[in-house]
């Protein structure tokens, strides 16, 4: 009777099946779900969201496509122009020691030319001496030097008195040339 108690009882055997009780007629339709309504307030905040997740993806895509290659061209370009910059600077004071070398060469040249005059007037030789009065003088027109202008037409004065007296009197050309001379090295001097 026991037996009997027990399969009469509605608590299934675990190891039979459960089966569920099928309908007849139409099936069952799956429970749908109720929406959820969203308030203003909620679709604000998703509004907001959405255009800051945009504005942060463009800002992205400009910094990656935009910003950075340029970013890469502007120091390249930066240091390009740190280089530049230092070869200006040597460039000036190459092109400022040029212009005291040509200046110097100039007065070098005078001097020797100066040299030579002196030779030709001592030992009295009319041709040579005009000859070196030429380069002389065109030793003086070629000259340019800047920082000391007065003493460069005071040459050329110094200088016309020599011609002058180169002509007849050699001793007085002798005398004149010893002071244009000087002056040519006090010149040079100054220069360096």
């Amino acid at each position: 009777m026991r037996l009997e108690e027990n399969n009469e009882s509605d608590t299934p055997k675990p190891e039979e099946p459960v089966m569920q009780p099928v309908s007849e007629g139409k099936p069952e339709k799956p429970a749908k779900f109720k929406k959820i309504s969203v308030s203003k307030f909620q679709s604000i905040v998703n509004t907001i969201t959405l255009a800051l997740a945009c504005l942060v993806i463009g800002a992205l895509a400009i910094l990656l496509f935009l910003y950075l290659p340029k970013l890469t061209e502007f120091n390249k370009a930066e240091k390009e122009l740190v280089r530049l910059s230092e070869i200006e600077t040597q460039y000036i004071k190459l092109q400022a020691d040029y212009i005291k070398t040509k200046e110097q060469a100039g007065v070098y040249k005078t001097i020797s030319d100066t040299s030579l005059l002196e030779v030709a007037l001592t030992a009295n030789d009319p041709t040579k001496a005009n000859q070196q009065l030429r380069y002389v003088e065109e030793d003086l027109n070629a000259m340019q030097i800047a920082d000391f202008p007065e003493i460069l037409q005071r040459l050329q004065s110094q200088f016309l008195k020599v011609k002058s007296s180169a002509a007849g009197n050699s001793t007085q050309a002798l005398k004149e040339l010893g002071e244009f001379y000087n002056d040519l090295l006090l010149l040079a001097d100054n220069l360096e």
